[in-house]
């Protein structure tokens, strides 16, 4: 199968199935959980979705239920399609703050309690600094155009680098 097929299958199998991407990497052998994650990105089906999305709270409740009950984490996470860190993370909240404290956070709640200043409208001291920094990026330094080659020939190959420190 070529790497295409190969990002084409994972890819049809994460949209298809209620498989989350760690399930995914494991029930095919590959690519990496990092690597499906780009690919998915990359696909217009994939538009507007988080890259890491909320875990509703019955498999935070459940996953707690599991290790206080005995489980190791890692089966835990394993078991319910979820990070081995997020499960110790959500262990740990409820040790520390009961069930309320494994309520999923809405990531864009806390927009309202900055305070005014930061959520002024822009002013025309602003556009100076907007079309300064908009120069500097239509003119990349030199170093910064080099490297931005560089990762995208390494990011779409797929090839691993090693670099040598010279001098």
């Amino acid at each position: 199968m070529s790497g295409l097929e190969e990002r084409e299958r994972a890819v049809e199998l994460y949209f298809t199935t209620p498989m989350m991407t760690a399930q995914v990497v494991e029930h095919l052998g590959y690519p990496t959980r990092q690597c499906l994650e780009r690919w998915l990105a990359m696909d217009s089906r994939y538009a507007g979705h988080m890259a890491k999305p909320i875990i509703p709270l019955e498999t935070r409740r459940r996953a707690v239920e599991l290790v206080l009950g005995g489980m190791q984490q890692k089966q835990a996470a394993k078991q319910l399609g979820a990070g081995v860190g997020a499960v110790h993370g959500w262990v740990r909240a409820y040790r520390k703050g009961g069930m309320a404290a494994l309520q999923p956070k809405n990531r864009n709640s806390a927009q309202g309690n900055k305070p005014a200043d930061s959520r002024r409208r822009p002013s025309a001291a602003d556009d100076d600094d907007a079309e300064a920094l908009r120069r500097r990026v239509e003119e990349p330094e030199p170093e910064n155009a080099l490297m931005r080659v560089f990762c995208f020939n390494v990011c779409s190959t797929g090839s691993a680098v090693f670099f040598r420190s010279v001098g």
